[in-house]
């Protein structure tokens, strides 16, 4: 006997029940109902989309918000780890702690009609990294340590540069010096040289 394709009737419950949802409430969920007990003869699973979205019990659709009520709940362990001190512990320890859990937080939803809970465990979340980040100060620091193995080097630098300045500024002191004195020496002589002879005065005619 050849066996059937569901996949038509499964397509027209589905369109069926949906169409219905808001005018014969009741009715949407018969037809989802019996589109459920199609698939489990069918031995066709159930898409977790599906699952999540119409009651596998009554055949309602979930509205969330109206009437059906969606809840994450923690898992109880993680919340105890939490609240207990931890002492400080090693990297090795560290790095232990750091492993990631093997189950995340539930989802549960609740149908408003028949009170029927679903529950699906989702992923654990993937575990932070974290990066170290090192203080502005510290960096300073590393910086200016850095930099002072060249200071020597340049102080070694500026004294040998006055060193060399010296000579040359005592040898153009020197000049200037010089050229000072025969300058005055200079002046004195046409000072000299221009004064009127002197006219005839007492002791002159005394000695005549």
């Amino acid at each position: 006997m050849a066996t059937v394709d569901p996949s038509p009737a499964l397509k027209f419950l589905t369109d069926a029940g949906h169409l219905l949802a808001l005018t014969a409430p009741e009715t949407s969920a018969y037809i989802l109902r019996q589109r459920n007990d199609l698939m489990f003869e069918h031995e066709i699973a159930l898409p977790e989309v599906h699952r999540q979205h119409v009651c596998t019990a009554c055949g309602h659709i979930l509205a969330f918000g109206e009437d059906s009520s969606l809840t994450f709940k923690r898992d109880k362990k993680v919340l105890a780890r939490k609240k207990q001190p931890t002492p400080p512990a090693s990297k090795v320890e560290k790095g232990k702690r750091r492993e990631p859990r093997s189950s995340g937080p539930t989802k549960r939803i609740e149908c408003g009609h028949c009170s029927s809970q679903i529950e699906i465990k989702l992923p654990a979340p993937a575990p932070i990294a974290r990066r170290t980040v090192k203080p502005a100060h510290k960096i300073f620091k590393a910086a200016a340590l850095g930099a002072t193995p060249s200071l020597p080097k340049a102080s070694g630098s500026l004294e040998a540069t006055t060193s060399s300045q010296k000579p040359t500024s005592n040898a153009n002191s020197k000049k200037r010096a010089k050229s000072r004195k025969a300058g005055l020496q200079a002046l004195l002589e046409q000072s000299k040289n221009s004064r009127p002879s002197p006219g005839l005065s007492l002791a002159d005619f005394m000695s005549k």
